[in-house]
């Protein structure tokens, strides 16, 4: 990282990210982007992480956002792929270019991953549970907007999140009247469970993903693994 950027965290930000660039044998390349200045839960904006096999680059606010707590989240996505060699979803290589369906996948891999990742952000930064108690409240709130044929997946996957990551957040009253409304508390909190008890793998993650909903096209998605040696591999969902 830049040593520009680097100097505005704190020291033991700044002593991860140099961890996990010598793991991963790559800088982060952080790039200042006008796109960035919008949205995110503070008004100031928000950051954007792009991994690949060689290369990983972080998008950045112009206007000087870049606090300890979301840099910190970003590297963690970063030290799992590159270093922990977890593996991503992603669209099948014998697939054509489907953008929709790629960035659904996309989202449906940070919606597993932040079930893993964000409770060690919150260890070292609690002031972050702020901008996590909104998020969550917002994604509640929206669900009634979700269309039927979606709801199931979300209500799980948002469910699981609550429960490991936020278990007190004010917003599990709106989550469990939402989920009970639509007959699916039971159902999520079996997920939840199931989900937790196979967390240290991506594999087995992905495993039961596909197994509790067939309507995901299997055949389309693959699983992603990316090393700056070796470049990319994608294989099969297992």
């Amino acid at each position: 990282m830049h040593p520009d950027y680097l100097a505005r965290l704190s020291e033991p930000v700044q002593q991860f990210v140099l961890e996990v660039e010598e793991g991963a044998g790559i800088e982060i390349q952080v790039i200042a982007d006008l796109k960035q200045n919008e949205g995110g839960t503070t008004g100031q904006g928000k950051l954007a992480i792009n991994i690949n096999a060689q290369s990983i680059q972080l998008f950045a606010p112009t206007n000087g956002y870049f606090p300890d707590g979301a840099v910190r989240h970003e590297v963690l996505h970063v030290r799992r792929f590159h270093v922990q060699r977890v593996p991503k979803l992603a669209l099948a290589e014998s697939e054509e270019l489907d953008n929709g369906f790629s960035s659904a996948l996309t989202d449906l891999d940070n919606a597993i991953e932040h079930v893993v990742i964000v409770p060690e952000e919150l260890q070292f930064h609690p002031e972050r549970r702020v901008h996590w108690e909104e998020v969550v409240r917002d994604v509640w709130l929206g669900l009634p907007s979700v269309p039927e044929i979606e709801r199931r997946l979300a209500v799980y996957l948002h469910w699981t999140f609550l429960r490991h990551v936020l278990p007190n957040s004010p917003t599990v009253v709106i989550a469990r009247n939402f989920a009970n409304k639509h007959s699916l508390l039971v159902g999520a909190d079996q997920f939840a469970d199931r989900f937790i008890s196979v967390a240290t793998s991506k594999e087995e993650l992905v495993r039961l993903l596909f197994l509790e909903f067939p309507e995901i096209p299997k055949n389309r998605s693959a699983l992603e693994y990316v090393n700056r040696t070796t470049g990319m591999c994608r294989k099969p969902i297992p």
